[in-house]
């Protein structure tokens, strides 16, 4: 699940007709997530505008492949029904014209086990 709530939330379809905003991977990566976490992953921020912008100028694809998922150092000790892992992963930027661009990067998911199976309730350190 980890898995899967990363791709949702780093993936972006910035063509025509695709995505309108970062939001739309919030609302994908919501389907993975619970509580207070869930509204906030929807939310438009104005602070994320202009890097928007520039994936829509370039008509932008950018799709996750994840390299890793892990406790990270220092974090709680996994239980039966919490964890904390950090997720790995490489981005692949593909614009309508020109050369693909990789990144690499990183999130921190706090994980919780609810009646529905484990969900995202925070993202530690973000």
């Amino acid at each position: 699940m980890a898995r899967e709530f990363t791709i949702a939330y780093s993936s972006h379809n910035a063509v025509n007709g695709g995505d309108t905003s970062y939001a739309e991977a919030g609302v994908r990566a919501a389907a993975y997530a619970t509580g207070n976490l869930t509204q906030s992953l929807t939310q438009i921020r104005p602070g994320q505008e202009p890097a928007w912008e520039t994936l829509r100028a370039e008509q932008d694809r950018q799709t996750t492949a994840i390299t890793s998922v892990s406790v990270p150092d220092g974090a709680p000790a996994p239980t039966p029904s919490a964890a904390v892992v950090r997720v790995t992963f490489v981005l692949t930027t593909a614009p309508n014209a020109g050369n693909q661009r990789q990144s690499e990067g990183q999130i921190a998911l706090h994980l919780v086990l609810t009646a529905d199976g484990w969900r995202v309730d925070a993202l530690p350190w973000a």
